[in-house]
């Protein structure tokens, strides 16, 4: 994980660089996953932030960050961006629930992030585990669309499943 002290090289984004980024991507595109990519694209490609400047940029952006996504948020101690990689550094282990399975993230997760046919994938993912059973790992998301309806297929180690985005 890049530290600013030690990689001048890295821009560190201050909550007022975030909130501009959030209001510019929230500005151009409607739906959620939209606006990610477009802050992903929008923060440069050797950045690094804290955790605690992430969540006051998006509670101050209008973000809600009720249930899990607050959770995640607040263990975050640092996010860096490398390019297409994404760096993650937890104050510890994370546990979440969503829609009834179990999310773990390790206290180092990371991913690339990537467009496959114009919508989103994370590849490459480590540090993270879905609890069917077992606990697998996940490997990669991907946003797929089929016959007009918007799917998300994760893979993990365990086998791929699709969802449909509602």
């Amino acid at each position: 994980m890049p530290d600013a002290n030690s990689s001048p090289d890295f821009t560190v984004l201050s909550v007022e660089d975030l909130k501009t980024i959030i209001a510019e991507a929230k500005t151009g595109a409607a739906d959620p996953l939209s606006i990610a990519m477009q802050i992903f694209s929008a923060m440069g490609d050797k950045v690094t932030v804290s955790g605690a400047t992430l969540g006051d940029a998006l509670s101050s952006s209008a973000v809600s960050l009720d249930g899990p996504l607050g959770t995640v948020v607040g263990g975050i101690q640092d996010l860096s961006k490398n390019g297409n990689l994404v760096s993650v550094s937890n104050a510890q282990e994370v546990q979440v629930e969503l829609d009834g399975t179990p999310l773990r993230l390790k206290q180092q997760v990371s991913f690339a992030v990537a467009e496959q046919s114009g919508l989103p994938t994370l590849d490459a993912i480590a540090g993270v585990s879905v609890h069917k059973f077992l606990w697998f790992d996940m490997q990669s998301i991907q946003l797929k669309q089929n016959e007009g309806q918007k799917m998300i297929r994760v893979v993990t180690t365990g086998g791929t499943k699709e969802f449909a985005v509602t």
